[in-house]
């Protein structure tokens, strides 16, 4: 008889949300693109989740820190950074309006009732020029996505204790 082997999941999750074929919503696969080429700490995973949010508790379920990629509708000037949690969104803290935002405070008040949610969600996020069909960031966002990769590093640090 054989011993079953259980898939242990890495703690940190990296999640891109947004859709390359909408301009600047491709940023997050953008910031992806750069990580991978990035010498990545154990216990972290990368993930491009599309454009459904909706679809992945099973992606967040036993997670210790999850941090999301999106384009982010915060009224400051294209390319600007928005580091926030989705609790500070609920709670009406900050003027935010992610493109995919509804999925993903749903997916997260689900999986808080089934438990699957993780210990802790960070969204990083860009302030897009356009989001209309296209292929391509703005010159602004591009700007952005090496600060971003820096940010997403800093947050890995952070949660391994480094």
């Amino acid at each position: 008889m054989e011993a079953a082997v259980l898939f242990e999941r890495a703690p940190v999750l990296v999640m891109a949300v947004g859709n390359i074929l909408r301009g600047d919503d491709g940023f997050a696969d953008a910031v992806l693109t750069e990580l991978e080429q990035r010498e990545l700490p154990g216990g972290v995973e990368l993930f491009d989740a599309g454009t459904s949010a909706i679809d992945l508790m099973d992606v967040f379920h036993d997670r210790e820190k999850l941090i999301v990629l999106d384009a982010v509708r915060g009224g400051q000037a294209p390319g600007t950074l928005y580091r926030f949690s989705p609790d500070q969104v609920e709670a009406g803290e900050l003027p935010m309006n992610s493109l995919h935002q509804v999925g993903l405070l749903e997916t997260l008040r689900l999986g808080e009732l089934v438990d699957c949610k993780p210990k802790s969600t960070v969204v990083i996020g860009v302030q897009p020029t356009h989001t209309n069909l296209g292929i391509g960031l703005s010159d602004e966002v591009q700007a952005a996505v090496g600060k971003a990769v820096e940010l997403v590093m800093k947050e890995i640090e952070n949660d391994q204790g480094m």
